[in-house]
């Protein structure tokens, strides 16, 4: 099959291109003009079409003639910054041309998947959740302007499903983790919390920042965040090459069409367990500090509905992730493609 992919030059984009290619389909890509990461692209054979998502001629030129689209294209927290006026363009505007121009193939549209996101859902509230979340366990309430555009196009996906019947498929990521990204995660570091709790002028804010304050010796050292009550950190990330496996597993499943799938890693990860680990293979120090005076980070996803509907089964977790970004880093590795 012919796929368009949007946003193929991002860390995620342009793995998920490269695997499609070696399972002999044909990609083309949908870039900005003058995106530097083109050449990558077209070193691994990807057709290019330039253009800008809020321009409804320039996708609909870029759709003709392809069987399914990927639409990762975004903007988001980490490529910014952006104004509301940019998000709404890029996520809603570009998201309605995008469905648009599938609409426009007919019966030659075969599969249509859009990008959303956790950062949909409140995820932090007192004392974190206890219970795996599910698709629908919570409400989709963001307010900032990523997330809400992001709501805001899950809605719309919801139109064309139900009214034009198009086959599309919403995939919501996790935090994902790029090539070598988990190495340099700014929430396993001291000075990251020492930045945050740095400007508190309540009590409580103090407090913590006088403990963390305590821990700072100089060096790069990196921190079991636990909550106010001591239980530390839990949360649930991915790591490109398990997303790159859940857009294969899903292509061309009809029993997916309409329906909204969370993809995350095999599993949690708890800051006690992962930090130490971290730490020895860096041969960093490490503390524990209880952050009161703050969101609690404690979840975890429930993919039982990925796992039923289209045999998601992602292998990488904490120890393997931090494995292969050191390989990678080292220049030992080519399993996913870096971003940068």
């Amino acid at each position: 099959m012919k796929i368009l992919v949007t946003g193929i030059t991002g860390r995620v984009g342009a793995n998920i291109a490269r695997r499609f290619i070696d399972n002999g389909h044909e990609v083309r890509g949908f870039v900005w003009p003058g995106d530097p990461q083109t050449k990558n692209m077209t070193e691994l054979g990807v057709e290019i079409a330039e253009g800008d998502l809020v321009s409804h001629d320039d996708v609909m030129f870029a759709a003709r003639g392809v069987d399914a689209i990927f639409h990762l294209g975004a903007a988001f927290q980490a490529g910014g910054p952006f104004t509301p006026e940019q998000y709404f363009d890029t996520n809603v505007k570009g998201l309605f041309n995008v469905l648009e121009a599938g609409l426009a193939l007919g019966d030659g549209l075969k599969h249509l998947i859009w990008t959303s996101t956790d950062a949909t859902m409140f995820k932090y509230p007192p004392g974190g959740i206890s219970e795996p979340i599910r698709e629908d366990s919570l409400p989709l309430v963001s307010t900032d302007w990523y997330g809400y555009t992001k709501v805001l196009g899950e809605n719309l996906v919801d139109r064309y499903v139900r009214k034009e019947k198009m086959p599309v498929t919403v995939i919501r990521f996790a935090n994902v983790w790029g090539a070598g990204e988990i190495l340099n995660w700014p929430q396993f570091y001291l000075k990251t919390f020492l930045a945050n709790f740095e400007s508190r002028t309540d009590d409580v804010g103090r407090a913590t920042y006088e403990a963390l304050k305590a821990e700072d010796d100089g060096t790069n050292k990196l921190i079991i965040a636990c909550d106010e009550n001591g239980r530390p950190w839990k949360k649930h990330n991915v790591e490109v090459r398990d997303l790159v496996h859940g857009f294969e597993a899903a292509f061309g499943k009809s029993a997916t069409f309409g329906k909204t799938y969370q993809l995350a890693g095999p599993g949690p990860f708890t800051w006690d367990i992962a930090i130490p680990h971290l730490a020895e293979q860096l041969g960093l120090p490490h503390c524990r500090v209880n952050l009161a005076g703050t969101s609690t980070t404690f979840y975890e996803y429930d993919m039982s509905g990925a796992r039923n509907d289209f045999g998601y089964n992602p292998q990488v977790g904490f120890e393997e992730a931090v494995r292969e970004a050191i390989a990678y880093r080292d220049g030992e590795s080519d399993a996913v493609i870096s971003r940068d």
